[in-house]
Order: structure tokens, then sequence, then C-alpha cells
């Protein structure tokens, strides 16, 4: 056979696949939605006309009008840029994928506000070169996912302005890179997931499939019907209080665009068939209005980096809950140019920030009031925040949780604390997968004896935490939080770290309280009865400050001209310890008799701190550290 009747053959029977796929299910399901009353192009998130609500508000609004001059000044660089090719790193595409949803979300906007024909054109060139790759990388399907997204906006708001060939193509690719790749099981597992992978991966189709339903009707329904069902695992991670298992960032990447689905099956079918309505999915947006600490980092627990990020979704769920407070940290991100940094990733959805508050007036929004965020489920998380005058608040996250689950660090009982405008605990955060996956380590396994759990930054040796024995946390193990305290006189949560820390019932039981004490100082306390065996303790505390033991019971802390100091107390004989963090390769993992591995990166500017102590055979214990500013 030719390699020409070859191909034939291929996208043939491939094609046959899709239709049979397609034919099934729909026999086998009913239809949410009246798809004959599908909106107008364009359909996508703003509908004609609504470029005149969007005007009104940038007239009002300096914020906002700064956020609208970036979006036409990077469109305008993007129209001499050639257009993208195909170009994967590793396994991935994905940077390929977010610079086209860039400038495809982006060139439409601009043409959108302004009517100006060279950004439609120039969208039109970047749609047909995209549609030419060989395929969208469905291998690591989160790059079809935003490929399609970016591919189906532009057909959407362009959708008067494109050449009927442009138009041909892109239904043609949206059909053969995206929903026929999704029906093939060793690429479409997302569809089983209950992680951010769900939401973008089913977000990118459905805008394919919204954008494309006159002329696809058949394989777009399908693709929105599957979508609708499979959607609701991920949802299930939110209840019930909102709080994101994988962290703060992961919620900014998973919620984005699960709050992106909805929002377009609203403009383009009237409704988002109740998939906002998820148990915790709405509450979510306080957790992430917590997720900023005063010293400007995340916390940052699991697979998350402490650098804070453009949320434009806060828009959305302002106006939904029609509570202008949940913006309040955004407006603070725009003012200091967070949102016009060119050269991340952060920025290819800004244009929803300008969408969503198309119908507020930015003038009123309002500081929050709120203290404390208490969020229980997959990864329980207590976040306290006793003012939101940056350099005035005190702030404090306790989490639980398993290292088992997505994205997960052995960091069950782990903790932050900022204080002053800095954070003096703090969580090292992840580290680059390219950087782990490059060198072949064996990442994505979580079982106990997994190689992940040799990486310095992800075992809990190396997190703010208790560890007993030098050994691993149970990965089987999974700490929650048992009692919260909710006045100002105290602050914060108790967590259970009892099965974590148990391997093979060294302890009988084992607790952490962190408060805030009448807004005055931090004091964690752990409670620790050991077995039939004596445990030892290991208490740990990474910091960017410089650490210096000053006595027995006292460390003190120091960082830009200000100064903290630890005290510790113990019912049991405790040694104060200062560990080097910043060259983890050069150093003994405690697990066993090696060095840490030369793929692990260095953490400058860090040291770790804390006390090794030993508890007797079937006695109790008590630990005490009071983190307190020195007096001036």
């Amino acid at each position: 056979m030719t390699t020409l009747l070859y191909k034939i053959y291929i996208r043939t029977r491939c094609s046959f696949m899709l239709l049979s796929c397609i034919a099934l299910y729909l026999s086998a399901n009913g239809q949410a939605f009246n798809y004959e009353n599908i909106a107008a192009h364009p359909r996508l998130l703003l509908k004609q006309g609504e470029e005149q609500q969007i005007k009104a508000s940038i007239r009002k609004s300096a914020e906002l009008k700064k956020v609208d001059d970036y979006i036409l000044k990077i469109s305008d660089q993007s129209i001499t840029e050639p257009p993208l090719v195909f170009q994967k790193e590793g396994k991935r595409l994905l940077a390929v994928s977010r610079k086209a949803l860039t400038r495809l979300f982006y060139l439409s906007y601009s043409f959108r506000m302004t009517g100006e024909s060279k950004y439609a054109k120039r969208a039109e060139t970047e749609l047909n070169a995209l549609c030419k790759f060989e395929s969208w990388n469905p291998s690591h399907f989160l790059d079809v996912g935003e490929m399609c997204m970016g591919v189906a906006i532009a057909y959407d708001w362009l959708y008067d302005q494109l050449k009927e060939s442009t138009k041909k193509n892109v239904r043609a690719a949206i059909l053969e890179k995206a929903f026929k790749a999704s029906y093939y099981k060793s690429d479409a597992w997302f569809l089983e997931a209950h992680s951010n992978w769900n939401s973008v991966c089913n977000a990118g189709l459905v805008y394919g499939a919204l954008a494309i339903l006159d002329e696809e009707k058949e394989a777009a329904v399908a693709i929105i019907e599957r979508s609708l069902k499979s959607n609701l695992l991920p949802l299930k991670a939110f209840a019930p209080d909102g709080n994101y298992p994988e962290g703060p960032g992961y919620w900014n990447y998973g919620t984005s665009f699960q709050v992106m689905l909805s929002a377009a099956l609203q403009t383009a079918l009237g409704s988002d068939h109740n998939l906002s309505k998820a148990p915790g999915f709405m509450q979510s947006a306080y957790y992430m209005l917590f997720a900023q600490g005063p010293s400007g980092f995340y916390y940052n627990y699991y697979d998350c980096g402490r650098a804070i990020a453009p949320s434009p979704a806060m828009f959305w769920f302002a106006d939904q809950l029609k509570d202008p407070s949940l913006i309040y940290n955004e407006k603070e991100l725009i003012k200091k140019g967070r949102y016009t940094q060119q050269g991340t990733d952060d920025d290819r959805i800004l244009p929803l920030a300008m969408i969503f508050s198309k119908n507020m007036d930015l003038s009123k929004s309002l500081k929050p009031v709120k203290k404390i965020f208490i969020g229980h489920g997959i990864t329980p998380v207590t976040i306290v925040r006793t003012q939101w005058q940056d350099n005035q608040s005190k702030y404090l996250g306790i989490k639980g949780g398993s290292a088992a689950d997505g994205h997960a660090h052995m960091d069950q009982g782990s903790f932050v604390y900022d204080e002053a405008g800095l954070r003096w605990a703090m969580d090292f955060g992840l580290q680059s997968y390219i950087t782990l996956e490059s060198k072949g380590v064996d990442l994505w396994n979580m079982e106990q004896s997994s190689q992940r759990w040799d990486i310095f930054r992800y075992n809990n040796l190396n997190h703010n935490t208790i560890s007993i024995n030098n050994q691993r946390h149970n990965v089987k193990g999974r700490a929650n939080i048992i009692e919260t305290f909710e006045k100002d006189k105290e602050l914060g949560a108790t967590v259970d770290l009892t099965q974590v820390l148990n391997l093979h019932n060294e302890v009988r039981s084992a607790t952490r309280k962190a408060v805030i004490v009448r807004d005055r100082y931090l004091q964690v306390d752990d409670l620790i009865e050991a077995g039939a065996s004596p445990v030892d303790i290991r208490w740990n505390m990474v910091t960017p400050a410089v650490a210096e033991i000053v006595g027995d019971t006292t460390i003190r802390l120091s960082q830009q001209g200000k100064t903290m100091l630890l005290t510790f107390h113990g019912s049991e004989p405790f040694k104060l310890v200062v560990r080097p963090s910043e060259n983890p390769e050069a150093y003994r993992c405690e697990f066993g008799n090696y060095n840490y591995g030369n793929y692990n990166q260095p953490n400058k500017g860090t040291i770790m701190l804390g006390f090794d102590a030993k508890i007797q055979a079937n006695k109790k214990a008590k630990f005490s550290v009071v983190l307190k500013m020195a007096d001036k």
C-alpha cells in the first residue's frame, strides 16, 4: 500500500471510529440542552455589543485601563512576529499551546475592542498555521485543551471576518486534532481524572464544540454531553468548603478553566447545567483570597510555587457572588504591575478580567473583613490573616492531607507564617518537573518507597513539620483538622498527625496546634505519645532569614532589618539545631546512607532550624514554640 493510500485509509478508519463513538454516546444519553437555542456568533464569554460595557468600565477604572492598554500593546507586538511552529519540549507542546492561546485571545479581544482589521488578519494567519500542525500533541492532552480553546475563541469572535477556507480549516482541525483524539482512551485518561487536567481539557474541548456546533452539530453535542458528565469528577475536590487539594497555584490553573467552561456554557446556551453549583465551588474564591499572604507569597504547599500570579477568574466569582472584596488582591496586583508583566504564562487568559468586570464598579471594591478560612476535605487547611493591611497583618497557614494525593509532598502538619510584611516560616514549594524528568527521576510514583520522596523539597525532613526516627511520613496516612480556633484570643487549628507519623505504630497519638495568640505571636504546640519503643523527634522549620542559636531555648531570626525570636519549651530534653538547605546534593539524606541526588536544585537564601529530642517508650511529651517579633 502506498504512503498516500495508507494515509487515506487511516483517516477514513479514524473518521468512522469517531462517528461510531459519537453515535453510541448520543444513543445512550439524553441531552442536557436544547441545542437549537444556541446563541449566534460571538457566543463564547462575550456577546455582540457587550464590548460597550467593557469600554464603560475602562473609563471608570484606572486598573482596567492599564490591563486594556497592555493587551493592545501585546497584540500590536504579535502582529510582526512569525506564526508559531510545532516544537515540543520533552513530551510537551504546552509552551506552544499557551502561546497560541495568548495570541489568539489577545488579538481577538483587540479586534472586538477597536474594530481594527489588522488584529483579525493576524489572528487568521495564526489560525491557519496552527491548523497545519501534524497534531496538537494528544499524548499530553493539556496541550490539546489549551490549543483548542485558543482556536475556538478566535473562530467564534472573528467569525464574520474569517475567510471560508480558514473556517473550514479550523473545523477540520478541531474535529481531527481535538475531538477525535479525545476518544482514544490512552490519551484521554483525563476524562476519568479528578484533577485540573479534567477541567482544562474538557473546557478546551467544549470551547471547540460550542464554536463549530452549527456546522458539526452531532460531533459537537457529543463532546459537550460527555464533558458535562466527566467534569463532575474534578468538582468533587472543592467539597465541602472550597479549599483546593493541590494548592493555590493549581487552583489558579484548574479553576480558571473551570470558570471559563461555566461562563462559555452560560453565554452560548444560557446555563452551565449547574456545574458551578457543585458543593464548595463558589466558596473556593474565599480560599483563594486567603491563599495570598501579606508577604506577597502564596501559601505554597504541595507542587506550588510561592510567586503569586494574577487570577482573572476572581472577577467572575466577585460578579457572581456580588462580593467586591474578592478582587481586593487582584486590584493590588494590577497596581503593582503583576497583571501586565510580560514573559509569563500567567497572562494568557488576561482578557477574562476585562470580560468578567464589565458589570462591576471597581471603585466600590472593599477590603475583606474575615480573619480566618477553614477548609476540610481532601487537603484540609486553615488560613489566618489578622488584618488586610499587609505590613500590619500576621498570617498563618497550616495543613493536613496525605502524601498519596495528587501533586502532594510529605508536608502534612506544615505551616507558613508572615509578619511585618515578611515570610518567616516558608515552604520550598515545587522543583520544576522538567529538571527532574530530564534526569530520569521517578517523579510521579507516589508509593512509600518511591524516588519522589528522595527529592529534597518533597520529603518531610525538609518541611515545617514533625518527623520521627528519621523516617518518611506514611504515604497512606492522612492528617485531618480536628479543632479550629476562631476567636481573636486564638486563631488557628489543630491537626492530627498520628496516621502520618506511624509506619509501624511508633506513636499512639500526635497532634499539632498552631494559633496566633491575641494578635501578638504565633504558638505551635506538639503533643506526642510514644508507643512501646522510644521515638526520636525532629522538629523542622525552613526560613529565608539568618538564623542564630542564642541560648539553650532561643533562636534569633533576622531579615531586612527586622528580628524575630523563636522560644522553645519541652517536657522532654531537646537540642536546638540549625540545618543547611542551600545545596542539597552536598547533604546526607537521613532516610538512609546516601547523599541527595544531583538532580536537586539549590535553595539559595534559605536555612532550616528546629530541635532534636527523644520521647521514652509509653510516655507523653509536649513541645511548644513561640514565634514573636523582638522588642525594639
